[in-house]
């Protein structure tokens, strides 16, 4: 009897819960190309159940009875939907509209966690893979020169300096995928080296910096983070033509290039792979009026491995290969300049416990420039090589507690650098650096960043870099931000060592082994719009003191050095804004004041004080097209050239005009996968002969396709 008494009460219970459990079944796909989306949150919040999609975007989800069920769809990249479920019997199709613009985006180099750009308590820009698309630009340089506060100075000797807020690429640290960039040339990273197809984002870090990433992090970081390993199977091809014709010139030859760029992906169980390849060739592209170079070639490659072993442990492997080759000829001299760069990394991330995780990297990079000059006849006059190779071992050591997340890490260094231009030909230097940050909050509205960094140079004592930051958020949509932090720079190896005659130009330059390492002392601080659906409006003032800055001088004429002296003073202020006025239309904007002195109260030579930009995009709703205008204004200033027989700047006889460079992009589907793409580069032509642009008027047609 008892027996049958609780056969009937465990019957009802199975009844019961079987006719209370329903399972809701449906695909998530996009509005517009009806393409399923993977990894979409589908949740129904008043039961807390929820699920994800899979690669063809289905999912299935069980829930509890009820006569109001209510579906909350969201996904990174698109508008939230809330879907009544009336009809639980039948399969759903739920789409998804394209959101132009996403404000919520990951950024990780400020404070080296995953946070949400609008919670980053440190200023941040973030330029994303659509207005990378959007810009229309092949490499880095290209991509970067259309911002306001950025300017390209292109020198005589090859090579070009960036400079963003008034500091030059020297005091700013260039990183790709958070590893530094070895080779320079002239102290100055070449970012034309870096093809803009080959990037997922860039994300410009101001402010003092060295707490977390060493030297040259003194003014900010520019983290160039490339396109990772895909999570779906793909392969894509675009090829490219740029035609212009120099007005500089008086061949009336016309200037042009062509690119191919290549990528695939492909999953295979655990691990997931990538690969692509970028090749440019530029022919008798005399960009430069001082230099003849005919022919450029540049070819590029990246192989992204990823193997997740298990829930725990990630391994990764990157590798980043670069070319390129000049050649130029003239009636007096013919040159030719080889330049190859690689980047190899090994990861390995382990999540030890549900807030614990430890990741290490170990990168190798070699950089080798030969540059040779010889007559047309075949003397000989210049056969120089340079060549540079680093090891770092890097680990980062992660904890999240309940109010926040604590950092630790250790990084350890050597480089050599060999050259014809330094003493006895092959210098080395070795660092040991440990650094630690607690990124927390006090309150619901205080969030706080502190860090500090010891780094050991095997040449010089060694330097602390500490950092505060502060966010505080009013009503949730103003954000007030503030950072203060020491930076420094350690003095290259051509600083401190190099040896070179230029005999084709009359001077000799002498490195200074006494050279001290260069020190800031520098802050941040803003005010922050932020409406999510709507608009972002930001103002920024900063300020860096330098100490020890290193500047090149005249010993006697015609003999030059480098010196420390004594300080330089850095100000500026940023304006910057952000309107979706539809989904179809996006409009961006920024404007920059800058004030950069030295210690006598004279202006830093080539600032430009004055600066702004805008740019307008339109998307199809039906994606068939879209395109976008981007014009940046450059207020007036005078330049100023370098002597090198007095060590001085002197400044040009006439004031620059103010100007505008245009951009005009756009780009059609026109068959299925197919898409063709077209622009026109400085459309209102505007050119200078000694401070550049040096190209006119150019235009590109573009044809790209996804399998």
């Amino acid at each position: 009897m008892k027996y049958g008494l609780f056969m009937r009460f465990v019957t009802c219970i199975a009844f019961f819960s079987g006719i209370s459990s329903q399972t809701i079944i449906g695909t998530v796909v996009d509005a517009a190309t009806k393409t399923p989306i993977q990894n979409v949150n589908v949740y129904i919040k008043n039961q807390n159940v929820g699920t994800a999609t899979s690669s063809s975007g289905s999912f299935s989800l069980d829930y509890s009875n009820d006569k109001n069920i209510i579906l909350t769809v969201s996904h990174v990249g698109y508008k939230d939907k809330s879907v009544v479920i009336e009809d639980k019997s039948k399969p759903l199709v739920i789409t998804l509209d394209e959101m132009f613009f996403q404000m919520d985006d990951i950024v990780v180099t400020s404070t080296r966690t995953d946070k949400l750009h609008k919670n980053v308590p440190v200023a941040t820009e973030i330029i994303s893979r659509k207005d990378i698309l959007d810009s229309g630009a092949l490499n880095v340089e290209d991509l970067l020169n259309g911002y306001s506060g950025v300017s390209l100075q292109t020198s005589v000797d090859g090579g070009s300096m960036l400079n963003i807020l008034g500091m030059d690429s020297r005091y700013i640290l260039i990183l790709v995928d958070g590893q530094p960039i070895t080779g320079k040339f002239n102290n100055h990273v070449s970012l034309d080296q870096i093809p803009a197809s080959q990037v997922k984002k860039i994300e410009i870090i101001k402010g003092p910096n060295s707490s977390l990433y060493g030297s040259e992090a003194m003014a900010g970081v520019i983290n160039i983070i490339t396109l990772d390993t895909s999570d779906e199977n793909f392969t894509s091809i675009s090829i490219r033509y740029n035609g212009s014709e120099n007005k500089l010139k008086s061949d009336g030859l016309n200037h042009g290039s062509e690119s191919i760029q290549f990528s695939s992906g492909r999953i295979v169980g655990p691990v997931t792979a990538s690969v692509s390849c970028d090749i440019e060739l530029i022919e008798t592209d005399k960009t430069i009026q001082q230099i003849d170079a005919d022919d450029i070639s540049k070819y590029s490659g990246t192989l992204d491995l990823k193997w997740k072993a298990s829930t725990d442990h990630t391994f990764g492997l990157k590798d980043i290969i670069y070319s390129h080759t000049e050649y130029g000829a003239s009636s007096l001299m013919t040159t030719s300049t080889r330049i190859n760069r690689n980047s190899a990394s090994v990861n390995h991330r382990w999540q030890f416990s549900e807030n614990w995780n430890l990741s290490h990297t170990l990168n190798h990079s070699y950089y080798s420039r030969s540059y040779v000059q010889e007559r047309p006849w075949g003397d000989l006059v210049t056969d120089d090589l340079t060549k540079e190779d680093s090891f770092e071992y890097e680990s980062l050591i992660q904890k999240e507690t309940a109010s926040g997340v604590i950092n630790a890490g250790f990084e350890g260094s050597s480089a050599s650098y060999t050259s014809d231009r330094v003493q006895n030909g092959t210098q080395r230097v070795s660092t040991a650096s440990i650094f630690g940050q607690y990124d927390f909050f006090i309150g619901n509205a205080l969030n706080m960043v502190a860090g500090v960094r010891l780094d050991h140079y095997s040449e010089y004592e060694a330097v602390t870099s500490p950092r505060i930051g502060l966010m505080y958020t009013i009503a949730e949509r103003w954000k007030i931000r503030t950072t203060w932090g020491k930076g420094f720079r350690s003095p290259s190896f051509m600083e401190r060592f190099i040896d070179w005659n230029h005999v084709q130009f009359g001077y000799r330059v002498l490195g200074n082994s006494e050279l001290k390492p260069e020190l800031s002392n520098g802050f941040t601080a803003g005010v922050e719009y932020y409406h999510p659906a709507s608009y972002q409006v930001s103002l920024m003032v900063y300020g860096t003191d330098f100490k020890n800055l290193i500047e090149d001088y005249s010993i006697e004429a015609g003999l030059l050095s480098y010196r420390n002296i004594e300080q330089a003073t850095y100000r500026g202020l940023e304006l910057q804004g952000r309107w979706i006025i539809s989904n179809s239309w996006l409009s961006s904007w920024g404007f920059n004041i800058v004030d950069n002195r030295d210690g006598a109260g004279k202006l830093i030579p080539n600032t430009q004080p004055l600066s702004g930009y805008a740019r307008l995009a339109y998307k199809s709703p039906k994606r068939f097209w879209n395109g976008s205008i981007r014009m940046k204004w450059v207020g007036p200033y005078t330049p100023e050239d370098y002597n090198p027989d007095t060590g001085e700047y002197e400044k040009a006889g006439n004031a620059l005009d103010a100007y505008t460079i245009l951009d005009m992009n756009a780009s059609f589907q026109v068959w299925k996968r197919i898409n063709l793409g077209f622009g026109i580069r400085n459309a209102g032509d505007y050119i200078h002969e000694r401070y550049g642009p040096f190209i006119g008027r150019s235009m590109f047609i573009e044809i790209s396709t996804t399998i």
